[in-house]
Protein backbone atom coordinates (compact mmCIF):
# COMPACT_ATOMS: atom_id res chain seq x y z
CA UNK A 1 0.00 0.00 0.00
CA UNK A 2 1.66 3.27 -1.21
CA UNK A 3 1.85 6.22 1.30
CA UNK A 4 0.86 9.57 0.58
CA UNK A 5 3.14 12.53 0.77
CA UNK A 6 2.38 15.36 3.21
CA UNK A 7 1.41 18.78 1.51
CA UNK A 8 4.37 20.38 2.96
CA UNK A 9 6.46 17.72 1.28
CA UNK A 10 5.40 17.88 -2.06
CA UNK A 11 5.52 21.69 -2.05
CA UNK A 12 9.48 21.08 -0.69
CA UNK A 13 9.94 18.74 -3.70
CA UNK A 14 13.01 19.85 -5.89
CA UNK A 15 12.06 21.93 -8.84
CA UNK A 16 12.75 20.04 -12.39
CA UNK A 17 13.50 23.37 -13.55
CA UNK A 18 14.89 26.82 -11.80
CA UNK A 19 11.61 28.87 -11.18
CA UNK A 20 13.37 31.46 -9.53
CA UNK A 21 12.01 34.79 -9.83
CA UNK A 22 14.32 38.19 -9.39
CA UNK A 23 13.08 41.52 -8.81
CA UNK A 24 13.77 44.79 -11.01
CA UNK A 25 16.04 45.66 -8.30
CA UNK A 26 17.99 42.76 -8.05
CA UNK A 27 16.63 41.32 -4.93
CA UNK A 28 14.47 38.98 -3.68
CA UNK A 29 10.51 39.91 -5.27
CA UNK A 30 8.68 41.45 -2.21
CA UNK A 31 5.28 40.42 -3.05
CA UNK A 32 1.36 41.20 -1.33
CA UNK A 33 -1.12 38.49 -1.52
CA UNK A 34 -4.58 38.84 -0.70
CA UNK A 35 -6.35 35.47 -0.74
CA UNK A 36 -9.64 34.57 2.35
CA UNK A 37 -9.36 31.25 1.43
CA UNK A 38 -6.78 29.69 4.22
CA UNK A 39 -5.71 26.58 1.94
CA UNK A 40 -5.23 28.98 -1.18
CA UNK A 41 -3.46 31.78 1.14
CA UNK A 42 -1.08 29.19 2.49
CA UNK A 43 -0.59 27.09 -0.88
CA UNK A 44 -0.12 29.82 -3.16
CA UNK A 45 2.61 31.70 -0.74
CA UNK A 46 4.47 28.78 -0.66
CA UNK A 47 4.86 28.26 -3.84
CA UNK A 48 5.67 32.07 -4.18
CA UNK A 49 8.74 31.60 -1.27
CA UNK A 50 9.79 28.64 -3.59
CA UNK A 51 10.25 30.87 -6.26
CA UNK A 52 12.40 33.10 -4.37
CA UNK A 53 9.72 35.73 -3.39
CA UNK A 54 9.48 37.57 0.15
CA UNK A 55 5.45 37.36 0.69
CA UNK A 56 3.37 39.39 2.88
CA UNK A 57 -0.09 37.22 2.94
CA UNK A 58 -3.31 38.78 4.82
CA UNK A 59 -6.86 37.89 4.47
CA UNK A 60 -8.87 40.94 2.48
CA UNK A 61 -8.97 43.53 0.28
CA UNK A 62 -8.92 46.07 3.16
CA UNK A 63 -5.40 44.38 4.82
CA UNK A 64 -4.22 44.75 1.55
CA UNK A 65 -4.80 48.00 0.96
CA UNK A 66 -4.02 48.75 4.43
CA UNK A 67 -0.56 46.84 4.06
CA UNK A 68 0.09 48.48 0.24
CA UNK A 69 0.33 52.30 1.98
CA UNK A 70 3.04 51.03 4.59
CA UNK A 71 4.93 48.82 2.63
CA UNK A 72 6.72 48.66 -0.55
CA UNK A 73 5.93 45.86 -2.79
CA UNK A 74 7.14 44.47 -6.50
CA UNK A 75 3.60 43.42 -6.88
CA UNK A 76 0.51 42.89 -5.44
CA UNK A 77 -2.01 39.95 -5.95
CA UNK A 78 -5.50 39.86 -5.19
CA UNK A 79 -8.56 37.55 -4.97
CA UNK A 80 -11.20 38.87 -6.74
CA UNK A 81 -14.27 37.73 -4.37
CA UNK A 82 -13.33 38.45 -0.52
CA UNK A 83 -15.13 39.75 2.61
CA UNK A 84 -15.09 43.16 4.11
CA UNK A 85 -13.60 44.57 0.55
CA UNK A 86 -13.40 42.50 -2.29
CA UNK A 87 -10.20 42.60 -4.66
CA UNK A 88 -11.80 45.27 -7.64
CA UNK A 89 -12.49 47.54 -4.53
CA UNK A 90 -8.75 47.24 -2.76
CA UNK A 91 -7.13 47.63 -6.28
CA UNK A 92 -9.08 50.84 -7.24
CA UNK A 93 -8.05 51.86 -3.64
CA UNK A 94 -4.68 51.24 -4.45
CA UNK A 95 -4.44 52.85 -7.99
CA UNK A 96 -6.40 56.27 -6.42
CA UNK A 97 -3.33 56.64 -3.69
CA UNK A 98 -0.93 57.41 -6.41
CA UNK A 99 2.28 57.84 -6.69
CA UNK A 100 5.19 54.22 -6.30
CA UNK A 101 2.39 52.30 -5.12
CA UNK A 102 0.02 53.14 -7.62
CA UNK A 103 2.58 51.95 -10.26
CA UNK A 104 2.69 48.67 -8.77
CA UNK A 105 1.85 45.70 -11.00
CA UNK A 106 -1.93 44.32 -9.67
CA UNK A 107 -2.29 41.02 -10.48
CA UNK A 108 -6.03 39.77 -9.72
CA UNK A 109 -6.13 35.99 -9.24
CA UNK A 110 -9.91 34.58 -8.63
CA UNK A 111 -11.93 31.41 -9.39
CA UNK A 112 -14.08 34.21 -10.85
CA UNK A 113 -12.12 35.71 -13.27
CA UNK A 114 -14.44 34.64 -16.38
CA UNK A 115 -16.97 36.89 -15.86
CA UNK A 116 -14.82 40.00 -15.69
CA UNK A 117 -12.69 38.57 -18.21
CA UNK A 118 -15.74 38.60 -20.45
CA UNK A 119 -17.02 42.24 -19.37
CA UNK A 120 -13.00 43.17 -19.30
CA UNK A 121 -13.86 44.67 -16.06
CA UNK A 122 -10.15 43.35 -14.61
CA UNK A 123 -8.40 45.35 -17.14
CA UNK A 124 -9.40 48.92 -15.77
CA UNK A 125 -7.60 48.12 -12.68
CA UNK A 126 -5.08 45.10 -13.00
CA UNK A 127 -2.16 44.17 -15.02
CA UNK A 128 -2.62 40.56 -15.06
CA UNK A 129 -5.61 38.02 -14.24
CA UNK A 130 -4.91 34.50 -13.62
CA UNK A 131 -7.56 31.81 -13.35
CA UNK A 132 -7.54 29.63 -9.94
CA UNK A 133 -6.66 27.02 -9.20
CA UNK A 134 -3.49 28.11 -10.97
CA UNK A 135 -0.15 25.74 -11.48
CA UNK A 136 3.05 26.44 -10.01
CA UNK A 137 4.49 27.19 -13.91
CA UNK A 138 1.30 29.56 -14.21
CA UNK A 139 1.82 31.66 -11.19
CA UNK A 140 5.65 31.85 -11.98
CA UNK A 141 5.00 32.92 -15.36
CA UNK A 142 2.28 35.77 -14.25
CA UNK A 143 4.28 36.70 -11.47
CA UNK A 144 7.62 37.09 -14.07
CA UNK A 145 5.48 39.22 -16.55
CA UNK A 146 4.28 41.56 -13.45
CA UNK A 147 7.91 41.51 -12.69
CA UNK A 148 8.49 42.48 -16.35
CA UNK A 149 5.74 45.24 -16.25
CA UNK A 150 7.73 46.90 -13.43
CA UNK A 151 11.16 46.63 -15.22
CA UNK A 152 10.02 48.23 -18.19
CA UNK A 153 8.16 51.48 -15.86
CA UNK A 154 11.90 51.78 -14.21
Amino acid sequence: MGMMAEPAALLAAPEKKSLKLEAPHGGRPRLLLAEDCDPVRIVTAAMLKGMGCDVEAVIHGEEAVKSASENEFDVIVLDIEMPIMDGITAARSIRQMGGQVAATPLMALSAFLADSVRTGEWRDTFDIALPKPANRNELHEAVKAALGRLRDEA
